[in-house]
């Protein structure tokens, strides 16, 4: 599997992965396109480029649902968004506002720089926007997430 740089897809792309993961397993295209305020062949098309680079599958008359690649970059899309407008609310913006500035400027913060600013906010757990998912290879375990494996519960 590739290694995600944050750069993949183009911003509107990204979103319409981040809706479909967050609504769960297929999403109609007509959902996604009210959600986005677009025609269908509009969000159909846009399916089909994201589909070409692997992240989702098109169910003809169903929707779409996330690939494994797909489910593993929306996570990453996810965190990323909630680490930025955890930042930008640590500026003083509500987390209504944070989250507005975060979807405007984080296509540009690249998962390297997502793993270091997460590092220096000691792994966050939560944002204005949510709970913060975090992935093995930036975020440590805590010590309870090591006591349930070493008892066996997860």
């Amino acid at each position: 599997m590739q290694e995600i740089t944050g750069h993949e897809l183009s911003s509107k792309k990204a979103e319409y992965l981040k809706y479909i993961y967050m609504q769960g397993d297929v999403v109609r295209t007509t959902e996604i396109a009210a959600h986005f305020s677009v025609a269908p062949s509009t969000a159909t098309k846009t399916l089909a480029d994201i589909a070409k680079a692997g992240y989702v599958e098109q169910l003809p008359y169903h929707g779409a649902r996330l690939t494994a690649r797909g489910i593993d970059y929306a996570r990453f899309l996810i965190r990323r968004h909630r680490i930025v407008a955890l930042v930008l609310s640590r500026y003083g913006l509500r987390p209504d506002e944070a989250c507005t500035e975060a979807k405007k400027i984080e296509q540009c913060i690249s998962k390297d720089l997502t793993d270091r600013i997460c590092t220096s906010l000691g792994h966050p757990m939560m944002s204005g926007c949510g709970e913060i998912e975090h992935d093995c290879f930036c975020c440590p375990r805590t010590s309870r997430e090591e006591d349930n494996l070493e008892s066996g519960q997860t």
